[in-house]
């Protein structure tokens, strides 16, 4: 464990001496999108199979009619999982689509991606698990909604709209680019649940720019760290309600955040150990290192019935933006379904995330 994580802490401060200018999207719900958190991720889930899809807008009244949108959805299963604890695998496939600002920027990206999970004893109560996630991503823009300082008249401050315009070289880009994760999770005998984890995406910094030629032309996607974790704690002797502390990290050159949550969870139902409907509230802060420390306030809910999840979220700005915003922040869809492939469920844990 004590080598889990100094790697995750030393890919930490490597990422974080890296410069770049990209950032790659998030969700403030980000464990409900768990292939884009962590490609370890893959096949670990309640029983056989997974789908979940997330919706978010954001920043509508800074950027009328130029709003930013993200939607994502993904699917994996677990491979070799049998009718005692045992290492199994995962595979997994996720894709979103995300556009941006006044030129449509939109950014098409889908992953594959492939994990193992190592039992570390009989039981099934601790395991490691390892994943590798390849990508592919296709980028345009709009070049004829651009405007340029060569169209504006200095003196009258109007746009002429057959001005000189400057030439982007072209207005779309393909690449692909690999990433890797581990996690490490455990059951304690109280049944409360940990884990902790880490991903790298863009190891191989693909190329990113629109010019081609020049110093521009070599702008590359900045590898991307991620370090999460938290926990799902039980109040009582009832094993009714939990508490469910959790935490995220991300750094990218100089774009960085980092998620401070802290959630409530219910079962109900007469029986606790065999309920699966369950409400879940919390809050969490969003701040940004290099912005005072402070982005936003979110909250959020969560019920869980049959297999089935549905979150919803708020982000309420506090940053610099808020004359701006007006505290007008990103709302956020999730929506999950965990199955079985067989009627009776295949042993294996997943840890209590929110």
């Amino acid at each position: 464990m004590k080598k889990f994580l100094f790697l995750a802490f030393t890919i930490l401060l490597f990422a974080a001496s890296n410069k770049s200018i990209a950032q790659d999207i998030h969700f403030s719900q980000y464990n409900a999108a768990p292939l884009l958190l962590n490609p370890a991720l893959a096949g670990m889930n309640n029983c056989d199979y997974r789908v979940y899809t997330n919706f978010r807008m954001q920043w509508p009244t800074v950027s009328a009619g130029n709003t930013y949108r993200t939607v994502a959805a993904g699917a994996d299963m677990s491979i070799g999982k049998v009718t005692k604890y045992n290492s199994f695998a995962g595979l997994g496939l996720q894709f979103y689509l995300d556009q941006a600002g006044a030129l449509n920027f939109s950014n098409y990206h889908v992953d594959l991606n492939f994990a193992y999970h190592f039992m570390l004893n009989r039981k099934g109560t601790m395991q490691i698990s390892t994943g590798l996630q390849g990508a592919f991503n296709f980028r345009t823009i709009d070049n004829s909604k651009a405007t340029f300082d060569s169209q504006y008249d200095p003196f009258s401050g109007n746009v002429d709209p057959n001005g000189l315009k400057e030439n982007f070289g072209r207005t779309r880009i393909m690449f692909g680019d690999a990433g890797f994760g581990a996690l490490y999770s455990a059951i304690t005998k109280r049944d409360d649940n940990f884990y902790f984890g880490f991903a790298l995406n863009h190891v191989n910094q693909p190329k990113i720019s629109f010019r081609p030629n020049g110093d521009v032309g070599n702008e590359r996607l900045n590898m991307k760290i991620t370090l999460h974790g938290g926990s799902a704690v039980n109040v009582g002797k009832s094993g009714r309600l939990s508490l469910l502390p959790n935490f995220m990290v991300l750094v990218q050159g100089p774009s960085n955040q980092f998620n401070l949550g802290f959630g409530v969870r219910s079962l109900l139902g007469s029986n606790t150990k065999s309920s699966k409907t369950a409400i879940t509230v919390g809050m969490q802060y969003r701040g940004i290192f290099h912005y005072g420390f402070y982005d936003a306030v979110i909250i959020a809910a969560k019920v869980d019935v049959k297999g089935f999840s549905a979150g919803v979220s708020y982000d309420v700005n506090v940053s610099k933006l808020l004359p701006a915003s007006g505290s007008v922040g990103a709302p956020e869809i999730s929506l999950m379904y965990q199955g079985c492939a067989r009627k009776k469920p295949r042993p294996g844990h997943c840890p209590v995330m929110f």
